[in-house]
């Protein structure tokens, strides 16, 4: 099936994501083959009529037990080897990606099939024989496979990573992602201890229904010494669970952190210093990041510092100082004027900035370290009642950056020696699974389920540059040239470009060079290197209209020409006028449509309406010379 899709799918690492389903689904048969065998086994009660028939009943459990272990033992290496054969036939580099891969399997795949064995014996000594025990093991079978956290959808979007309640789903959180750029598959520790919880707890209740076929005073103290070993461990795992299961993949934590920056109120900063240099070291999740300043005219200078790192002190000229913190801004009360400013915090693992497995994605447009910015790092986008990145485009000074890491995929800083330092406008730092390639003068990164990237990068490359080129044409950029640092990724991180590196998420599972994702290449350049200006609906559609312009003047193959998705947001009178002022533009020609969009952007401003836009490509339309009408008129 994924082999004959007609499209150009490159979500390779979301391939495992189908096992989910597959278990959810063998399972039950499991479960029932089990009750039956061992229901059969009480049924005789053959342990009985022997002084050591409960020890030859557990025995014979721990047999039947090391049997399954061992036939998925075998079908673990099956799955295994399919998986790996599939990923060498479409490409995917040799990389940790294959040895995280069977840690996937075995977290979701093999684990939850020896549970089942436990499922069927607990049913078995509660059930007997009765008809009963088949809705028992229906009931079982929903409440705990691994499809119980999307079948009970609506509960699961409340509980969070940390919380206790996480204990009651064994299985995937997001069945549909698995595998995140850099972030790699879903697993961690959390879910190992999870496992290891629940296997406890199915043996101890074994254990414990077992006491009433106990015959002799020893074995019943010797197995209620047991059922206490078992019962601390189990409160050891699950407080494991809770202080060590990810946020990457969960739901209800990235809701929470969505309603976190919604309810952010905006507050006031003081930023009346100037930066010189950062020296920034990063050792495992410790932080120290020391500020310089070449000026300092505040006793109180503010910061922008992500909310979710704890910050542990702050300190002037070897002093620790007092500081206050409102979302994401913080601000430091300094005794007296100082030329600089050290900071101690933690990297944590969150729903917008993953850190799990030691891998975690930096990026330079996030407030990873204190930057001089007066906003929090989300800020609610009221046009669209979504939240999204403040800062869009970063400030055009740069600072002399020093940065000291381990095992570093990708950082926009030079190399030298063991450190990476350099001016830049901001700092990008990835550690993660992935891989790189040198295409040209240009530097590749990309996800290690991406294939065959060496042959195809070419054909993108060669497409964004000249889309860069084309822009140039009739709007003023932020950078002149294509960067030579490109990150590529297609899950959940941002992207932007900055004068030395490129950070582009496709947003989609097709192949970079496909179709689709290549068709939104002019629009998201455009968002890219074109500062936003005038009302929010007007700049997007001026987007649209340059995107159009940029294809159709190329010959670039145009899905739907015209007005963009954004017609639900328009009342009936303004869908109109943007219809007309389309089908103004469209009717002139190549030349006049640039200057025409060049116009527009340079004209516009936050008091415009479609009335003006539509008055503008009216005018165009008589305008028989070709001068600018912003001379004449603006």
């Amino acid at each position: 099936m994924f082999f004959t899709n007609e499209y150009d799918i490159e979500e390779y690492g979301n391939l495992p994501s189908e096992i989910a389903m597959i278990v959810q689904i063998v399972s039950i048969f499991y479960i029932i083959f089990f009750y039956r065998i061992h229901s059969k086994e009480l049924l005789y009660g053959i342990h009985t009529f022997f002084v050591d028939g409960y020890r030859i009943m557990l025995e014979k459990i721990g047999a039947m037990f090391a049997a399954h272990f061992l036939f998925q033992g075998v079908m673990l290496a099956v799955t295994y080897s399919l998986y790996t054969v599939i990923y060498f036939i479409v490409g995917v580099e040799l990389s940790s990606i294959y040895l995280s891969l069977i840690r996937f399997l075995f977290i979701y795949l093999f684990a939850p099939m020896l549970l089942c064995m436990l499922y069927g014996v607990i049913i078995a000594i509660l059930f007997g024989t009765r008809k009963s025990s088949f809705l028992a093991i229906l009931v079982v079978w929903i409440m705990t496979g691994g499809m119980n956290a999307e079948l009970f959808s609506s509960l699961f979007l409340t509980i969070h990573a940390n919380d206790w309640k996480s204990l009651l789903f064994i299985g995937l959180n997001t069945v549909q992602v698995v595998y995140q750029s850099y972030t790699g598959f879903d697993v961690h520790w959390g879910n190992e201890l999870k496992l290891m919880t629940w296997f406890l707890i199915a043996t101890g209740i074994i254990l414990l229904l077992s006491l009433r076929w106990t015959l002799r005073r020893r074995e019943r103290n010797g197995t209620m010494i047991i059922l206490l070993v078992i019962m601390f461990l189990s409160v050891a795992t699950s407080c494991g669970v809770v202080e060590l299961s990810t946020k990457t993949f969960n739901r209800a934590d990235y809701l929470t952190e969505t309603a976190y920056y919604e309810n952010l109120a905006e507050t006031e900063a003081d930023i009346h210093y100037a930066i010189q240099s950062y020296w920034i070291e990063l050792k495992k999740k410790q932080a120290t990041v020391q500020i310089t300043f070449s000026e300092m005219d505040t006793l109180e200078p503010a910061f922008q510092l992500y909310h979710a790192y704890p910050l542990k002190w702050i300190k002037a000229d070897d002093e620790q100082v007092n500081f206050t913190r409102n979302g994401d801004l913080v601000k430091v009360q300094l005794p007296t004027s100082t030329s600089s400013l050290t900071f101690h915090y933690e990297i944590t693992d969150t729903s917008f900035v993953p850190y799990t497995n030691g891998r975690t994605a930096l990026l330079a447009d996030t407030a990873w370290y204190p930057k001089k910015i007066t906003s929090h790092m989300y800020e609610l986008n009221e046009s669209i009642k979504e939240i999204e990145l403040s800062e869009g485009f970063l400030p055009d000074e740069s600072y002399s950056f020093t940065l000291k890491a381990d095992e570093v995929l990708f950082s926009n800083l030079p190399r030298r020696g063991d450190v990476y330092s350099g001016e830049a406008q901001a700092v990008t730092l990835i550690k993660g699974q992935g891989n790189e390639l040198t295409s040209g003068d240009y530097q590749i990164t990309y996800p290690a389920d991406w294939p065959h990237m060496k042959r195809r990068v070419r054909t993108v490359l060669v497409l964004l540059e000249k889309t860069l080129e084309e822009i140039q044409q009739f709007a003023p950029t932020t950078v002149q040239t294509l960067p030579k640092a490109i990150v590529f990724s297609n899950s959940r991180l941002s992207s932007f470009m900055t004068k030395d590196h490129l950070v582009y998420n496709t947003g989609y599972p097709d192949a970079v060079d496909a179709h689709a994702t290549t068709k939104d290449f002019q629009k998201n350049m455009l968002y890219f290197v074109v500062q936003r200006k005038g009302p929010h609906w007007l700049y997007e559609e001026w987007v649209n209209m340059a995107s159009d312009y940029i294809r159709e003047k190329n010959e670039w193959q145009i899905d739907m020409k015209g007005i963009s998705s954004n017609l639900h947001y328009f009342s009936e009178s303004e869908h109109e006028q943007v219809d007309v002022i389309y089908q103004r533009f469209h009717q002139l020609s190549e030349e006049r449509q640039r200057q025409f969009l060049q116009d527009w952007y340079a004209a516009m401003d936050d008091t415009w309406t479609w009335d003006q836009v539509l008055k503008f490509v009216e005018e165009e339309r008589g305008n028989g010379d070709s001068g600018s009408r912003i001379d004449k008129n603006h």
